[in-house]
């Protein structure tokens, strides 16, 4: 299905907004990072990578040897590798995706935690094309989508890296996954966002809602 994007949104410190702002700078972290790094559900993530999720219903087993079963409540698995590679950079995305009418836009507050600025692209295809053009001129494989958010005590199902808990749907996330075979940040820079963006104090995204061009 397509979906249709009206904005995309990057909250983050006020020197680094700017510095997207004034240089288009893309700072793309590793998934190992997002892994590991403890933020109380924020960007750390230690489903981040994971292969596969199992919940299984209540039931028995029998140890052999031992004339007796035992019965468990419910088993839940998360299979993953134990390092991932690759790097992922992700935005905040207002569209039909994350809001079935996305004039009815709302900010959840928890999206505030990642930093006092934010950048609103404007322009979207223009963002767009510029990060792609440069990861491709970098020779950079990369992958884009929408998030896709599931609950992690109930499903049983292949996971691949734009599948997330439901804890993170307040994030609207649309990211780029590229390929990079070491475990270290990317940067790249899409030149200036003049003109394509404008920089807003997050504490206003609360406030914010989209209007129909006449």
């Amino acid at each position: 299905m397509t979906h249709t994007i009206k904005m995309f949104i990057k909250i983050g410190a006020k020197e680094h907004i700017q510095d997207l702002y004034d240089n288009g700078t893309i700072y793309i972290n590793t998934i190992e990072y997002f892994r590991k790094v403890e933020d109380e559900e924020l960007r750390g993530d230690k489903y981040e990578g994971a292969t596969e999720i199992i919940n299984s219903l209540p039931g028995t087993f029998r140890i052999p040897g031992i004339d007796r079963d035992f019965s468990y409540e419910k088993v839940h698995l998360k299979k993953a590798y134990e390092e991932v590679l690759g790097n992922m950079y992700s935005l905040y995305c207002i569209s039909s995706k994350g809001f079935q009418n996305p004039l009815d836009f709302r900010m959840d507050e928890k999206n505030l935690r990642f930093g006092t600025h934010c950048l609103l692209i404007k322009d979207n295809q223009y963002f767009f094309d510029r990060i792609k053009s440069e990861l491709r001129k970098n020779n950079y494989e990369f992958l884009h989508g929408f998030v896709e958010y599931y609950d992690k005590d109930k499903v049983s199902k292949k996971l691949t890296l734009f599948d997330k808990p439901m804890e993170f749907e307040y994030q609207k996330e649309f990211r780029f996954y590229v390929h990079n075979q070491e475990i270290k940040p990317i940067i790249i820079q899409i030149g200036s966002l003049k003109g394509k963006a404008e920089i807003i104090e997050a504490n206003k995204l609360t406030e914010l809602k989209l209007e129909l061009k006449k």
